[in-house]
């Protein structure tokens, strides 16, 4: 048959539609869900999302709750209503109000007190019933959101096929001042505002995450700093019950818990500092007059512990989180646990004085490590750094001090929820030690593992701490184990080392490094000194 010029151009229109088919063929294959505009139906509406980079869907800015604003500021989270036609969740919804970051210098450019929102990221939206890992951001409990580019949930959902949540929640004094002192019982609850968004945002991703390819019986918390405090606090909290399975808790326990009076004793000076003297004057300020007055206050503060964060106030904490997970509150919870070897030296960038001067020197300006020192058997901070310095041949006064601290603050409060949480249900612990390459005082850090486990290791801003090659299987390994212990309660299988499960005698801790591996009782005889301090919060307290 003659080639006809007819025949060429339609022979060239069906080349290029096949080529255009292969290339559709080909992105559906990488796009996962079938689908450049992902479509989740959820119980207030649809949702549309984007295939991330990797593939997976992604759901951004979807709102949880009804903004916190007008009657509602200093009140506990209320129902999301539902929405007409389809929710963009294109991107990022605002950050809770907040102060510039103090170690960091971050300030999220879009806040809100309209900030109860969540992300999600899931390899499809389907029926497959994937684990599902809802993300509670550090920060103080005044800073942080879960839209910072190291929390991006991509690469864990995409490695460990499972749903990833990350959520924002009221912070300072939006989300912690506790105001029952002045306002009666209507605001019993306003301590815990922040954690309480916390559980509405979960009981939201239990109603919802079906939608989007998740199994609402199977969710593991999971948090860093101030979020796994709040993870702890959760273990203890009625209206968390029955909410998740598993909790995975990174560098922060159960001590740092205010008191009523402790807390009443903020809410006065805050209020002082902010000119006003009761709630009308506090629903009358503006979001910058309100986080004006938290950045003067906090710039008065002395000591390096929390201003505002949990406040036992018999309402939303009924009692000391871990005195309730001794009683068995979360029985029904598999809790993974750990801290990082050198925790304190991350305030050394802000506070350089904790890197030189003697335990005696620094103690009396920290008075939870004052106070814990005066609970041990050696009773003093000269005895305390002499039993440190023993185990420590050539370290300067400043490190046996940051390792002191380091233990009050984090590493024996988080041995301490283990051990009660250990005798109720299967618990994990874990020791992350690999060091800064790229700022060598830093150590392995408070906050060093955060792109290890999320697998984000050239996130913006980490090559700062992490350098550029940082070593990927060590982030295999955390993220594997993570996954794993989501999907099981175990974090055991897909090379992840042999890793046994702690309790009180053996004390089985993951050591992770480039070379993982696990040890019983590690730093035992510095453990020892603590015996019978129980960092419940209570003993030693904030002040």
């Amino acid at each position: 048959m003659r080639h006809t010029p007819i025949h060429g151009r339609l022979a060239g229109a069906l080349a290029v539609l096949l080529v255009v088919a292969l290339i559709a063929g080909i992105s559906l294959v990488f796009a996962g869900c079938g689908s450049s505009t992902p479509l989740a139906t959820t119980r207030l509406g649809k949702v549309q999302g984007v295939v991330a980079g990797n593939g997976v869907d992604s759901f951004k800015g979807i709102p949880y709750a009804s903004p916190p604003v007008g009657d509602l500021r200093f009140m506990p989270p209320q129902p999301a209503p539902p929405w007409n036609g389809t929710f963009m969740a294109l991107k990022y919804g605002k950050a809770a109000p907040q102060p510039k970051d103090a170690l960091t210098g971050v300030l999220p450019s879009q806040q809100s007190e309209d900030c109860l929102n969540l992300n999600i990221w899931t390899p499809a939206v389907d029926t497959a019933k994937r684990p599902v890992m809802v993300w509670i951001h550090g920060g103080g409990f005044t800073n942080g959101s879960g839209s910072d580019p190291i929390y991006d949930g991509a690469n864990l959902s995409k490695r460990e096929n499972v749903a990833v949540v990350t959520i924002n929640y009221r912070l300072g004094p939006l989300g912690f001042l506790y105001l029952a002192g002045i306002g009666g019982s209507s605001y019993a609850q306003s301590g815990n505002l922040g954690l309480l968004d916390q559980v509405a945002a979960i009981k939201w991703v239990k109603d919802n995450i079906s939608a989007f390819g998740g199994d609402p019986s199977n969710i593991t918390v999971f948090g860093e700093s101030a979020g796994s405090i709040s993870v702890c606090s959760l273990l203890g909290m009625p209206s968390a019950k029955g909410l998740f399975k598993r909790a995975i808790a990174e560098s922060g326990a159960a001590n740092l818990m205010h008191s009523t009076q402790n807390a009443q004793t903020i809410t006065t000076k805050f209020m002082q500092q902010a000119g006003v003297s009761d709630i009308a004057g506090l629903r009358a300020l503006s979001t910058g007059q309100m986080v004006a007055a938290e950045t003067a206050m906090s710039q008065l503060k002395t000591s390096y512990e929390l201003l505002f964060g949990p406040v036992i106030d018999g309402a939303a904490i009924p009692q000391p989180p871990l005195q309730a997970v001794e009683a068995g509150s979360a029985s029904d919870v598999d809790l993974l646990i750990g801290t990082n070897l050198d925790e304190m030296r991350l305030w050394t960038l802000a506070v350089p004085q904790l890197a030189r001067f003697p335990l005696a020197v620094v103690s009396p300006y920290i008075p939870m490590v004052q106070l814990a020192i005066s609970l041990t058997a050696l009773a003093t901070p000269e005895a305390v750094a002499a039993s440190y310095s023993s185990r420590r041949p050539g370290a300067s006064p400043g490190d046996v001090s940051l390792a002191v601290m380091t233990d009050v603050m984090f590493r024996v409060p988080a041995i301490r929820v283990a051990e009660k949480q250990s005798a109720k249900q299967k618990t994990w612990m874990y020791l992350f030690e690999w060091p800064s390459p790229t700022v060598k005082s830093l150590g392995a850090c408070h906050a060093i593992e955060l792109p290890f486990v999320f697998g984000n290791l050239h996130a913006a801003r980490v090559s700062r701490l992490i350098g550029q090659n940082p070593p990927q299987a060590l982030s295999d390994t955390m993220q594997d184990a993570w996954g794993a212990f989501a999907r099981t309660g175990d974090p055991n299988g897909n090379g992840v080392p042999n890793w046994q499960p702690y309790n009180a005698q053996t004390r089985a801790t993951m050591i992770l490094n480039t070379t993982s591996k696990q040890e019983n009782d590690p730093f035992a005889a510095d453990t020892a000194v603590w015996n019978g301090v129980p960092f419940d919060g209570v003993k030693p307290s904030l002040q």
